[in-house]
């Protein structure tokens, strides 16, 4: 075999932290069980490192496509429950019951389908009804869950799991949420179902709300070390480290432009690194001109210009020694003193630090930290 090649741009995961963050959702929680959600490549850190870091401590994994149950099932070494979170199309469906996912039901219509599949395969299909409690996405309306509940419960290959529903602003509008949580209640109260699992609560839900009256909690965004609250007195620890190299220093002069439209031209002698990432990688091209910063030794310094395809460029003039073509620098995360959290980079771009971390592409490896 020839010698490995060196890597250009890289994430590193820390399953200590994913663990960490983990036992701190259970903490708020009251002991709930737990259905990690790993969808879209596990928040950006890799659906193979995070569940082999998070199999033997949940019950449960959730995702949002078919595609993504089977990439979690061929990881999984123990059987652990895999919900497709999402409502799946009509010629998905006898895949995910025939490899027993579990799956959302919304209306008494896809319950009959999925009874007829069931039939077809002898297969119990293992659902959880979605409650649309005010998310406006998926879910029975009140009306028509307390009116076909029992119809659904009467279906021979329905193997109702459990009962859900969604918070669509836990993390800042709490009266809204705790009238969720009472409609919740009321309305599984009043049909008397009984199932497994009640789940409410994603990670603000969790972290404002712990358990929200269910017995399951669905954290996401917290597993990977970010607070989708303002509350400053959690634990949690980021679990991404994102890295790059550079790959050339120049010492540019007065009037030198950076990048495309030259929307950054130098006022000094500006010692310049090319670094290796761009928004080919999920560098979001957004952070340009809005003061992005990265760490090279230690030491903040700012982008400068136009986020490109596969390359930024970075004022390294205050570094002491000078960098070196090859050197590390820091895009996301750290161990340092000042790190650069997801929610820092998501501001500069103006958005949210879910997309940065699902907009890191394949072609930046994930490693795990050892």
């Amino acid at each position: 075999m020839g010698k490995a090649k060196p890597k250009r741009t890289w994430v590193e995961i820390d399953p200590n932290a994913l663990r960490t963050n983990l036992y701190y959702a259970r903490e708020q929680a009251e002991g709930a069980d737990v259905m990690a959600v790993v969808k879209a490549d596990a928040y950006g850190h890799g659906f193979a490192e995070t569940i082999k870091a998070l199999d033997s401590e949940v019950s449960a994994f959730g995702v949002a496509t078919l595609n993504e149950a089977l990439a979690v099932m061929s990881v999984t070494k123990k059987t652990t429950d895999i919900m497709i979170l999402g409502a799946l199309l009509p010629d998905e469906r006898e895949d995910a019951v025939s490899t027993g996912l579990h799956v959302t039901i919304s209306s008494l219509v896809e319950a009959k389908e999925y009874n007829k599949i069931g039939q077809r395969t002898s297969s119990r299909v293992k659902s959880h009804l979605v409650l649309d409690t005010g998310m406006g996405r998926l879910g029975f309306t009140e009306e028509d869950f307390i009116s076909e509940v029992h119809q659904i419960s009467s279906l021979p290959y329905i193997k109702i799991e459990g009962a859900a529903t969604h918070f669509p602003c836990s993390d800042r509008d709490l009266e809204f949420t705790k009238n969720q949580i009472k409609k919740f209640e009321a309305i599984i109260k009043e049909s008397k179902l009984k199932a497994q699992w009640i789940h409410l609560a994603n990670s603000a839900g969790i972290i404002n709300f712990g358990n929200a009256g269910g017995n399951m909690i669905r954290p996401g965004l917290m597993l990977y070390g970010i607070s989708p609250t303002n509350d400053p007195g959690h634990k949690l620890k980021p679990a991404m480290e994102w890295k790059a190299r550079i790959t050339q220093i120049r010492k540019l002069p007065p009037g030198s432009g950076i990048s495309y439209g030259q929307t950054f031209v130098t006022d000094r002698n500006t010692l310049v690194a090319t670094v290796a990432v761009g928004y080919g990688d999920g560098y979001p091209r957004s952070v340009s001109g809005n003061g992005a910063e990265v760490v090279i030794q230690g030491n903040r310094c700012p982008v400068l210009g136009r986020v490109t395809m596969d390359m930024i460029m970075i004022d390294v003039s205050e570094l002491t020694p000078s960098p070196c073509p090859g050197d590390e620098v820091t895009l996301l995360g750290g161990q340092m003193a000042e790190p650069i959290p997801a929610t820092e980079l998501a501001s500069k771009a103006k958005t949210i630090p879910w997309e940065i971390l699902t907009g890191i592409s394949p072609r930046v490896e994930r490693l795990i930290r050892t």
